[in-house]
């Protein structure tokens, strides 16, 4: 180990100590011939105390060595030694005991002048460091210490040692020197023990103000306060960065206050559509950033040159009119737009403001004009926002701000405005549209188990208010909470704690959908978790509606594929009798009953199909709202009967027994005498389809009150109860009645839509499976006169020949057609595409035209177009198609159809059409 050489201050107490050690000894010999051998220790003993006090113990104790050597030699006698002297002996013992004790005292006297020094030094060099000052008054002599940096703060002389708190007081400014005083006597007054206070002083030489924090400590002695002692603090830049503070969260709470103003027009200006109210919006707006009272929008009109009012806020009818003869509406306005840069008229009294601008300011009491142009995204001039202040002055940098951003806003308005009306009528206009309402988000830390440090749960770190609201709890209950005490139950097992932990420990982003019971419904949600700084950051919505309507749509995906099926199952019916009937007719050995049998077998299926395709057809105009109804006063019996004579056929098939049971009087109401029989119609078949064979149907009618009520009962297989409330659906089919199950399931959904189409209602009922079931009809009878009787209609002349020209892309339906119509005694002329049915045209130039509308080359629509505009006479052009949509009868009509017919055509109508056209022709 090496030693470290001593340092100075230890060679100097150790110098000190020898010195002393040899003063002692010197003197100590120097009177031994007056004193002799009595005194042996007279000048060490205080030497032992002086250098114990100056250099330590150590010190000491080589002081008390030196003193043991000399007092020995002092008292061994010349010619013997002093150990044999008890005298002696006892001296030394003693002299070493009061050296050593001695020497312990001195060193603890030094080690306390040390620390007290020590403390003294750091209380100054504190003071001195940290600008803190410190005072001791002495009530009863009126004199104060203080440390140097007090001093220093009221510039007085450190060193100058106590001050009359007279003198200290007058260094204050009067006023501050009489509140310390009323203070001083009010907190003696109540006996306070301790007060503190701050003090506003000026800076010498007038450079601002300082500002002291005092802190006082009163020294009670009895009933009688001695002293005032504490510590003063100068504050002054702590105050200047409080008042900083405070401007800069004054300014920040206005720009939050002006956000939030501009947040809700925005809103409000989404939810507006016409463009004054718009601008009327913003300008109030601005006007308020402003504390203005008054407004103008203006826009220009590049065309012209003038600006035109756009919207104005605080001025009357009278006013508005003086601003547009005003010179450039207001001045300010027109120097904006012409400038294209922010205009203003900071006093409408100096001498340049426009003349009649002044007098109008007078009138209405305005003294200065703010105008900010409103400009395109091309950079054109749009308008211009003025706002009218009351007081002479510029806008503020803020107000600047604010009205640049106001402007932009209503440019965006004013040229979305002009860009829509410049948009097809049809295309409507265009609005934004904002998500107003907030999406729930919040974030989740996680919580890791102390010993395997695995994640056992997480915490609510924020949840925002949308949130809270999914979620039903107040947004207080979340934070800083674990997730099972919010949601008491165990989670860390389901999969939404599974991606959470895989957001965390593989910082991935995972987005997922999670069902959970609230309140006994299942509520879904999909979210959107990713990683943020360790914890997961949570976005969400309620798919609840989503998901119920992908379950509607998967149950109607489902219906729809029944429904293809049942349709081509329904199709392909017919399609077989009439294979096998048109077989028979062209074998050679047929009989003419056979072949005749055949053909009604044709026709009757052929008819089948057609009502299959009506009925979809009825189905599709009645949800498009395009089935118009023929109401007029008919008989209520007769509608009945028409009813029976459809349903008939398939009543006796079955053996059902057939009860319809009448009002007594004749019941005449407004109605569609074709659509309420097909109504009634259809309520049978129903009752004859899901009844066994032999069973009962029951029609009724009756008034009650000013409706009608038609019921239909049966005793066949009934409806359970939780089919009824989807008995009306569309391609609904009751199960479980063996062979019963046909049609396509719209018989129903139409009979419901023709009872709601006539104002009325209608309900099934059943008590269950096997126990029958009612359909009851209820429609409004309305005011109705007994319905005349018509002359019966003369016997039509014979139909006269006519020249047709019938043109089809599908030759067996074209071919078919011209020997229908051949048969009757017409000239028919066929084509098979659009060419050569003009060619045809052009040759033959038919009184008839009977064109399919999807022929190649040329189609239906494109053929009577170029037919109309040869406008060679008269001609009836009829349309024969598959397409049976409403807007394929108006494309077909625009074209210049004069009927449009869809495939199969009735042969009674088109001779019918043919024979009343051509006559009235």
């Amino acid at each position: 180990m090496r030693l470290l050489p001593p340092s100075s201050d230890r060679l100097r107490r150790w110098a000190i100590a020898l010195g002393l050690a040899a003063g002692a000894c010197a003197l100590q010999w120097a009177v031994r011939p007056w004193f002799g051998s009595r005194a042996p220790f007279l000048f060490f003993l205080p030497a032992i105390v002086m250098a114990a006090t100056i250099g330590g113990r150590a010190c000491g104790l080589l002081v008390v060595l030196a003193g043991f050597v000399s007092a020995a030699l002092w008292l061994a006698p010349a010619d013997a030694s002093w150990l044999g002297d008890r005298v002696a002996l006892v001296s030394l013992v003693v002299y070493l005991a009061l050296g050593l004790l001695l020497a312990a005292v001195g060193a603890r006297l030094r080690a306390s002048s040390a620390r007290a020094r020590a403390a003294e030094q750091r209380l100054l060099l504190a003071g001195e460091d940290t600008g803190i000052g410190i005072f001791d008054l002495d009530l009863e002599t009126r004199l104060v210490h203080l440390t140097p940096a007090l001093a220093a703060l009221f510039g007085i002389e450190a060193a100058a040692g106590p001050v009359p708190v007279a003198d200290l007081l007058a260094r204050l400014p009067a006023e501050v020197a009489l509140e310390s005083r009323a203070v001083l006597a009010r907190k003696l007054r109540e006996r306070a023990r301790a007060y503190e206070r701050e003090l506003r002083l000026p800076r010498p030489g007038g450079g601002g103000e300082r500002w002291l924090a005092l802190r006082v400590h009163v020294v009670w002695r009895g009933e009688r306060a001695v002293r005032l002692r504490g510590a003063c603090i100068d504050i002054t830049e702590r105050k200047a960065v409080d008042a900083l503070l405070q401007s800069t969260q004054a300014e920040l709470g206005q720009q939050v206050a002006d956000l939030q103003r501009l947040h809700e027009l925005t809103s409000r200006l989404l939810e507006t559509a016409a463009l004054p109210e718009q601008l009327r919006m913003i300008l109030a707006t601005l006007a308020g950033f402003h504390d203005a009272a008054r407004g103008l929008a203006t826009l220009y009109d590049e065309g012209s040159g003038t600006l035109g009012l756009g919207a104005s806020v605080g001025f009357g009818p009278s006013a508005q009119a003086r601003l547009l003869q005003t010179a450039g509406i207001d001045g300010a306005s027109a120097l904006a737009c012409a400038r294209r840069e922010r205009t203003v008229v900071a006093d409408t009294e100096h001498a340049g403001a426009d003349p009649g601008l002044r007098a109008l300011a007078r009138e209405e009491g305005f003294r200065a004009v703010h105008a900010t142009p409103m400009m395109g995204q091309d950079g054109e001039v749009i308008g211009t926002l003025s706002i009218h202040l009351d007081t002479p002055r510029a806008p503020t940098a803020r107000e600047r701000t604010l009205a640049d951003i106001c402007a932009r806003k209503a440019a965006i308005f004013v040229g979305r405005a002009r860009a829509q009306a410049a948009l097809d009528e049809s295309q409507g206009r265009f609005e934004a549209v904002l998500d107003a309402s907030a999406v729930p988000f919040i974030v989740l830390a996680p919580v890791r188990d102390a010993d395997s440090g695995a994640i056992a749960d997480f915490e609510w770190h924020y949840v925002n208010a949308a949130a809270a609201r999914a979620l039903r709890r107040p947004a207080e209950a979340f934070v800083d909470r674990r997730v099972v005490d919010v949601f008491p139950g165990r989670w860390t097992d389901t999969e939404s704690f599974a991606h959470y932990v895989a957001v965390v420990e593989q910082a991935v982003t995972r987005e997922f959908e999670v069902g959970v019971d609230r309140e006994g419904e299942r509520v879904w949600f999909h979210c959107v978790a990713s990683p943020m700084d360790g914890s997961v950051a949570i976005w969400f919505t309620d798919v609840t509606a989503r998901k119920r309507d992908e379950r509607v749509l998967q149950e109607a995906d489902r219906r729809k594929d029944e429904f293809l099926a049942t349709l081509a199952h329904e199709l392909r019916n017919p399609l077989a009798p009439i294979r096998q009937a048109a077989a028979i007719a062209h074998l050679p050995h047929a009989t003419e009953a056979q072949k005749r049998w055949s053909h009604q077998v044709i026709d009757r299926q052929v008819r089948h199909m057609a009502l299959l395709l009506d009925d979809l057809l009825d189905v599709s105009r009645i949800t498009r709202g395009a089935l118009a109804l023929r109401r007029g006063p008919n008989l209520l019996a007769a509608m009945l009967d028409a009813a029976v004579e459809t349903a008939r056929p398939l009543v006796d098939a079955r053996g059902h027994a057939l009860e319809v049971v009448a009002p007594p009087v004749p019941v005449v109401m407004q109605a569609d005498p074709l659509r309420l029989a097909q109504v009634v119609a259809n309520l049978l078949t129903n009752a004859a389809k899901y009844t066994d064979p032999g069973g009962h149907i029951r029609l009724s009618a009756a008034v009650d009150g000013g409706e009608v009520v038609i019921e239909v009962a049966d005793d066949g297989i009934g409806i359970a109860p939780e089919s009824l409330p989807a008995v009306f659906d569309m391609f609904t089919q009751l199960r479980g009645g063996g062979d019963r199950a046909g049609g396509l399931g719209i018989g129903l959904a139409l009979t419901r839509g023709l009872v709601e189409l006539h104002g009325g209602r209608i309900a099934a009922h059943s008590d269950g499976p096997g126990r029958g079931s009612v359909f009851t009809v209820r429609l409004p009878r309305g005011e109705a006169p007994a319905p005349e009787t018509a002359d019966p209609a003369p016997e039509a002349p014979a139909a006269p020949v006519r020249r047709i020209l019938v043109a089809d892309d599908n030759r067996d339906a074209a071919d078919s057609l011209a020997a229908l119509l051949a048969l009757d005694g017409h000239e028919v002329t066929l084509a098979y595409d659009g060419e050569d049915a003009l060619r045809a045209w052009a040759r033959v130039r038919p009184q008839v035209c009977l064109l399919d509308i999807g022929m190649p080359r040329r189609n239906g629509n494109e053929v009577a177009r170029a037919i109309r505009a040869a406008g060679a006479g008269p001609v009836l052009l009829v349309a024969i198609t598959g397409w049976g949509q409403e807007h394929d009868r108006l494309q077909a009509l625009a074209a210049g159809f004069d009927h449009h017919l869809t495939k199969p055509v009735d042969p009674v109508q088109l001779r019918r059409l043919i024979q009343g056209e051509m006559a009235t022709a």
